[in-house]
């Protein structure tokens, strides 16, 4: 099984993205998270801005919303509510497949993953 860093490494095969500037990117501007049992970078965001979520120039004044754009390993998204430096009133992210934002209530989505164990033994990418 391969750890939580290798998986989000693989996630970059075959992307024009590169897992080094983003890792950059999010390790000056955002938040990164590497251990045993996950890793994962993100960074708050303004919904109302949520086209600027890659745009590293743009600074967020008043964010309402932790962006995560690569969970990996066990639990995912679910860690991330329980090592957020802080917490804001959204949580979202997208797909693999397009770059609409998706959020949840950060409560409502916290609240929702303890009661039911979402994910907690599967170890995969997000």
């Amino acid at each position: 099984m391969r750890n939580p860093l290798e998986l989000a490494v693989k996630e970059y095969e075959g992307s024009e993205r590169s897992f080094q500037e983003d890792l950059t990117n999010y390790l000056t501007k955002g938040y990164v998270y590497s251990g045993k049992d996950a890793f994962i970078m993100a960074r708050p965001i303004e919904t109302k801005n949520k086209n600027r979520w890659d745009d590293f120039n743009f600074k967020h004044k008043k964010p309402d919303c932790w962006f995560v754009f690569l969970a990996a390993g066990k639990q995912k998204l679910h860690r991330f509510t329980e090592l957020a430096p802080f917490k804001l009133p959204l949580i979202g992210w997208h797909r693999r497949t397009d770059d609409k934002l998706r959020t949840y209530q950060w409560s409502r989505f916290a609240n929702f993953h303890k009661r039911y164990g979402i994910n907690k033994n599967k170890t995969t990418c997000a």
